[in-house]
């Protein structure tokens, strides 16, 4: 059974195409389902003529928007006549990707060497392998509750609330009303009782994504560095979904004024290429001998090309000073959504990621759909909702005020119908 639409001939012809040959398990669940043709910039173009104003950026991927013009260009610039795939060699675009990411970072004095890898969850194993390189003797992995870090190995096992793996902690992460300052620290310190000297590393999303977008305070993250920095524990920030000025920063941690001992980056660090890498402390980084972090993917000429021509966009366009600006439109938008329509119970979030809890999954699917068909040939494109009933909004950090403008009289009148 697949996904249909009606009055979309084309796309769905191409759904059921699919549907036939795709297992369902490669996607996550969304009632849309569209098929895009082309896009750029923020807008998407359906398959049947839907003219789409996207608020997933990919997902949290394309922070600059589809077929940017310097992008494009760049990209082709600096792989040109590079070999496909450089594994154990050494090419010049490779080496100054490397060296400018650390250098993008300078804001983290902890920032000194780097691994690449080929997608997030995969950089989240790196780093904490690193991390367990570095100290064989400490058997305790501690992470966040209800964080998501990946469905493969390691980073499927600090994921969540439960672990298969018998060596993993979960701690408490602030969520609707956050506890007391005192209430986490006393929280850490009888873990540390519990393990004195064993623990190998703590791993922290900056807000819990996949969760329902729930965002702390900064004194949060800043209580559990210190508590790290007192017992020597790495602490890993992994910032996947919300590096290259998500958050209004150029990076989480400085949006949460912490300095990691680890950064993990992904998503939108390539502007869709598949690139992740991890940064942080050299005695870290280098724990791992040769081979032990190597992959036929990771630092690809491809990934490397895209880090830097989206840091050469992100330098010349100022796109984190205008993400800034743009922040406060989105957000007074939503508050704006959220008193006209009841069944909205909640908006939280930063920069230009929010989530808009919805009174009901049923009802938050039919948001989406809802927002799709706005009118009959344009509308709004989001992911299916999080955690059921949460959905989120994630536009490209490109988007202007006109196309803002635009989608909030969509969504009015797409949500009038409910």
């Amino acid at each position: 059974m697949y996904i249909s639409q009606e009055k979309e001939p084309k796309g769905n012809k191409i759904r059921k195409q699919w549907t036939d040959a795709v297992g369902r398990g490669q996607g996550t669940y969304t009632p849309t389902q569209a098929v895009i043709e082309k896009a750029r910039g923020c807008v998407l173009h359906t398959a049947d003529g839907r003219r789409l104003l996207d608020f997933t950026s990919g997902v949290l991927v394309q922070n600059l928007g589809y077929n940017h013009p310097v992008f494009e260009k760049r990209f082709a610039q600096y792989r040109k006549n590079l070999p496909r795939n450089a594994y154990n060699m050494i090419t010049p675009v490779q080496a100054e990707a490397s060296s400018r990411l650390i250098k993008s970072m300078k804001s983290n004095p902890k920032a000194e060497k780097m691994l690449w890898a080929a997608s997030g969850s995969e950089g989240i194993q790196k780093a904490m392998w690193a991390a367990m390189h570095r100290y064989p003797d400490r058997p305790i992995l501690v992470a966040t509750r209800f964080g998501f870090h990946g469905k493969k190995g390691l980073a499927a096992d600090v994921t969540g609330e439960t672990s298969k793996n018998p060596n993993v902690r979960f701690v408490s992460f602030p969520m609707y009303t956050p506890e007391s300052p005192d209430f986490y620290k006393k929280e850490l310190d009888a873990l540390y009782r519990e393990f004195p000297g064993k623990i190998a590393l703590f791993i922290t999303e900056p807000y819990l994504g996949a969760k329902g977008s729930f965002h702390p305070p900064a004194w949060y993250h800043q209580l559990v560095q210190a508590w790290c920095n007192k017992h020597d524990i790495p602490f890993l920030f992994d910032e996947v979904q919300s590096c290259f000025g998500r958050t209004g920063n150029m990076y989480a941690y400085e949006t949460y004024g912490v300095t990691p001992d680890m950064v993990i980056l992904g998503k939108g660090l390539a502007s869709g290429e598949s690139a992740a890498a991890v940064v942080g402390r050299a005695d870290l980084i280098d724990s791992l001998d040769y081979g032990e972090a190597s992959d036929t993917y990771s630092a690809s000429v491809a990934a490397c090309s895209a880090v830097c021509a989206t840091l050469d966009v992100f330098k010349e366009e100022q796109i984190v000073r205008k993400t800034k600006k743009m922040a406060q439109e989105v957000h007074a938008m939503l508050l704006d959504l959220q008193q006209t329509f009841p069944f909205i119970r909640d908006v939280r979030g930063e920069g230009m990621v929010y989530g808009l809890e919805i009174e009901g999954d049923s009802l938050a699917n039919r948001c989406v759909l809802e927002a799709y068909r706005a009118t009959d040939t344009r509308g709004v494109h989001f992911l299916g909702p999080l955690a059921g009933k949460v959905i989120r909004v994630s536009p490209p950090l490109v988007l202007s005020e006109s196309e803002l403008k635009s989608a909030h009289s969509l969504l009015l009148k797409a949500w009038k119908k409910i």
